[in-house]
């Protein structure tokens, strides 16, 4: 007789945390799901109920996967501006835009799943809008830095980000990520790198 395994006791915000971290990995990793609350619940090892006791519908699941992956990016724009630390700002620069290109455009990807499936709450408008903002704080301090030319951070910020989108729907779309990634890299080079001194 094989014996019942045993659940871990998590508190109910660890319990939320633990089935949102599990459907970000599943959409990541862009697999072919049928029934994707069956999936989310055995890839967090719970019990299959337990998604409807936190989440009323897979659409609101998704939503607190938006909400997550929106302020990661936030959190982590926000830490190089508060970094006390040397920043390499070009290569930190050229190292998100990579990422993120490479991110959106994954096929059946968490970027796809949670920002172009169904209607955009009013939550992912606000995500973009603070999203922005972080990028906004890390370009001024970039600036401050003497990295980047002194631009208008805010319209740098919003640039930046539907630059990144339209590249990335570009090779989503079967267009080479390599020219993009290239052509991302010399924009940003020529538009944010500071005059020449002397």
């Amino acid at each position: 007789m094989v014996a019942p395994r045993s659940r871990r006791r998590l508190s109910p915000e660890a319990r939320r945390s633990e089935l949102i971290d599990a459907a970000i990995r599943l959409l990541d990793s862009g697999q072919d799901v049928t029934n994707w609350v069956q999936a989310v619940t055995a890839e967090a090892d719970a019990a299959k109920g337990t998604f409807y006791v936190y989440f009323s519908s897979w659409e609101e699941m998704l939503a607190a996967v938006r909400d997550r992956v929106l302020q990661d990016y936030v959190d982590r724009f926000h830490r190089l501006a508060e970094s006390t630390e040397p920043i390499d700002w070009w290569a930190t620069l050229d190292a998100e835009c990579v990422a993120a290109i490479e991110s959106i455009s994954r096929s059946g990807g968490l970027h796809t799943a949670v920002f172009h499936s169904g209607p955009a709450p009013a939550s992912a408008d606000e995500g973009r809008l603070k999203t922005i903002a972080a990028i906004a704080k890390a370009l001024r301090r970039g600036m401050d830095d003497g990295a980047f030319r002194p631009v208008d951070s805010h319209i740098a910020a919003t640039l930046l980000f539907t630059l990144l989108h339209g590249a990335a729907d570009a090779v989503a779309a079967g267009e080479g990520l390599q020219p993009w990634l290239e052509a991302v890299r010399d924009l940003t080079r020529h538009w944010l790198a500071p005059p020449p001194t002397g």
